[in-house]
């Protein structure tokens, strides 16, 4: 009887261990990437015949750095999204999905109020939400010939079944901040090299 009982518990704990080991494997499968839409309002985007496939726009050190960018899970379910820095990675309030003709708030008339962004936003299937890039460079850029920082990806914390986990959204390109203010002969001297590679 007591050789029963064990083998009951050892089958219920298999079987429990491998419920968790799938909820925890479908949970994985939520991921969070770029949406249908990205736009810089200040800085210098890449509009060059032959664009550099890794740049995004090139700031300078003392430009203010405000960009923003669609996010999408392809998850079946809702997902939960939360910025792990956000001073720098904030999400629009507001979630659009087709309905709403994926419509944000005009990235050139810069950012919108604090008051309309939070670090944690959800994301029903089929929806997107508007991640903020705002002077995303914590230590700042160092100064000199050809210095430069690329910011091009925002870590976050994602929950999806209840689990969460830490990952990070990839850019489709690079933010450049440069190491030079933006009024000097070498920062112009950047930006009329982009087109010129």
């Amino acid at each position: 009887m007591r050789h029963r009982s064990t083998r009951l518990v050892a089958g219920a704990l298999t079987l429990l261990v491998a419920a968790g080991a799938g909820w925890w494997a479908l949970s994985a499968t939520a991921e969070v990437q770029p949406g249908s839409f990205e736009s810089g309002s200040t800085g210098h985007p890449d509009e060059c015949a032959f664009p550099d496939d890794d740049l995004w726009a090139l700031f300078a050190r003392d430009e203010e750095v405000v960009a923003m960018l669609t996010v999408r899970s392809d998850s079946r379910w809702p997902v939960e999204v939360t910025s792990l820095r956000p001073e720098a990675f904030r999400f629009d309030r507001r979630v659009v999905g087709p309905e709403d003709g994926f419509t944000f708030h005009d990235p050139s008339d810069g950012p919108p109020p604090e008051a309309e962004t939070a670090a944690r936003v959800v994301i029903p299937p089929g929806s997107e939400a508007a991640l903020w890039i705002l002077s995303p460079v914590d230590d700042g850029v160092p100064v000199g010939p050809g210095a430069r920082v690329g910011v091009s990806q925002a870590p976050v914390q994602v929950r999806s079944l209840g689990i969460a986990r830490d990952t990070a959204i990839d850019f489709r390109r690079s933010l450049w901040i440069s190491g030079a203010d933006g009024d000097s002969a070498e920062f112009r001297s950047q930006v009329e090299g982009l087109c010129a590679r």
